[in-house]
């Protein structure tokens, strides 16, 4: 098997490891992953000639979170597994960094692009840490969008190494922050133009060697005097402070765990403390709210985003857009910032565009938005399509119509647009009958709708309306919520 993480040692001491996991584009933490990094750690610790680690990316990013096949594997087990069996399982990357972090033998991580939930969290564990200087790298950990908490040390060493508040509003949040912002948050030492990082690391790690590993050093707020005692209240109070009202905070039982995480490992050892962690993480994987969000709005929404992308031969050449009215504003929006040549043609309807491909071929659609009344597309059989806003998980360009060139090259456009394109049979927006019902109704319609011939997956269908927006994403989407309320 190809080395996942390869390494050289260099004349110094320093052992270059870098993590190129081959045939994907982007490395992802997964059992075969992990055994790469146990056998790397055990090879610097006995080798007496290893006095350092430079740890980077042989990818354009660092390390992009979990694999899926692993995610998947973790909600599957939870149904049937015990606690202990869970904890010895999911608590494995967490007892890594806490060996990879104690480790006499310095690690340093140069960052060289995106690093996410355990990417991050992988970075953190190192003794010191440089990030690449460009601003489109992104630093977070996003697990409370999917009703988790990263549960590899991320909500104990960011409280040491950011401060309580800075911590709280990155775990609770889930957003991605700039290098620079990283760097000012204190998570990394600096940032630095990607032609000289690995350079810098090297001579950070020649620096540390022979220094032992002193927590006291790593963590500028190790004390966490900014921490308050838990209390059930008190980790209410926080989550309020942090804009958390009460619905939410019922229907989303991550906010809690990360709250309590934080505030019960607070001035523990990392080892105790991750155990902490890793207990919260388990009361997530054990209720069927995460494992609603985790299959819908990351296992399945990966799947949609590849099966449902455009072909590599449906190509856009250039656009033609009819008068645009105020109702439909949100196309104009868009359309502004489109990067594909365009041109005003008042011959056309209004509220409707036509893509040309290269061929000279010419696809119509009928703009509409979301917030409409659901109605027909028009008799000359031009497709609909009805965009959403953007949410808090992407946005939807829904095409309504019978499949052919036309319903390509929107595809096309939705991609260019950064929209998931999902093509319904119609005759009507399925998004536009869901919105705004309550959530019996929305489950009814959705299972009238899923039933349509040429409905296509009907995953799909939860994945939509929870990118839409029209479904709370706690419910996994109106058929995931259906199934699990119905008796069994």
């Amino acid at each position: 098997m190809t080395a996942l993480i390869q390494n050289s040692l260099e004349p110094d001491g320093i052992l270059l490891a870098t993590i190129d996991m081959p045939d994907k584009t982007m490395n992802v933490f997964s059992v075969d992953l992990m055994d790469a990094l146990d056998a790397l750690m055990d090879r610097v610790d006995s080798d007496p000639a290893v006095l350092g680690v430079v740890l980077t990316s042989g990818k354009p990013s660092f390390l992009a979170g979990a694999d899926l096949v692993m995610v998947r594997g973790y909600t599957d087990a939870a149904r049937t597994e015990n606690h202990e069996t869970m904890f010895r399982m999911c608590g494995r990357l967490g007892r890594q960094f806490v060996r990879l972090e104690a480790s006499p033998k310095p690690w340093v991580a140069a960052v060289n692009g995106i690093a996410l939930g355990g990417g991050l969290e992988l970075a953190l564990a190192c003794r010191a840490r440089l990030v690449t200087d460009d601003t489109r790298t992104q630093l977070g950990v996003p697990e409370v969008r999917w009703g988790l908490l990263p549960g590899a040390g991320g909500t104990q060493r960011l409280p040491r190494l950011a401060g309580f508040e800075a911590a709280m509003d990155l775990l609770l949040s889930g957003r991605s922050i700039t290098p620079a912002d990283a760097v000012r948050l204190g998570l990394f030492a600096r940032t630095v133009p990607a032609a000289h990082l690995l350079d810098e690391a090297r001579k950070t790690a020649r620096a540390l060697r022979g220094q032992a590993y002193d927590a006291n050093t790593k963590f500028p707020q190790l004390a966490q005097a900014d921490v308050p005692p838990w209390s059930a209240q008190t980790a209410r109070d926080i989550t309020r402070r942090f804009g958390i009202d009460d619905a939410d905070f019922q229907a989303y039982p991550a906010y809690s765990a990360i709250t309590d995480s934080v505030l019960k490992g607070a001035r523990l050892g990392l080892a105790e403390a991750t155990a902490v962690e890793m207990h919260q993480f388990l009361r997530l994987m054990f209720d069927p709210v995460a494992g609603r969000m985790v299959r819908t709005l990351f296992l399945e929404r990966l799947r949609a985003d590849r099966e449902l992308a455009p072909p590599p031969s449906a190509q856009m050449q250039s656009l033609r857009v009819g008068p645009v009215s105020a109702m439909r504003g949100l196309w104009a929006q868009a359309l502004v910032k489109l990067k594909v040549p365009q041109a005003t043609d008042d011959s056309l309807p209004a509220d409707s565009l036509e893509i040309v491909d290269p061929q000279g071929g010419c696809h119509r659609m009928a703009l509409r938005t979301l917030d409409e009344l659901p109605h027909a597309a028009p008799a000359s059989g031009t497709l609909l399509a009805v965009l959403t806003p953007s949410g808090a998980y992407g946005r939807v360009l829904e095409i309504v119509g019978a499949p052919g060139p036309a319903r390509l090259a929107a595809q096309s456009l939705a991609e260019r647009l950064r929209c998931l394109p999902w093509p319904t049979p119609g005759p009507l927006s399925v998004l536009q009958r869901l919105h705004g019902q309550s959530l019996p109704e929305q489950a009814r319609i959705a299972q009238e709708c899923a039933a349509l011939p040429s409905a296509g997956d009907p995953v799909f269908l939860d994945v939509a309306a929870c990118l839409a927006g029209i479904t709370p994403a706690w419910t996994g989407g109106p058929l995931t919520w259906r199934s699990s309320s119905s008796p069994t």
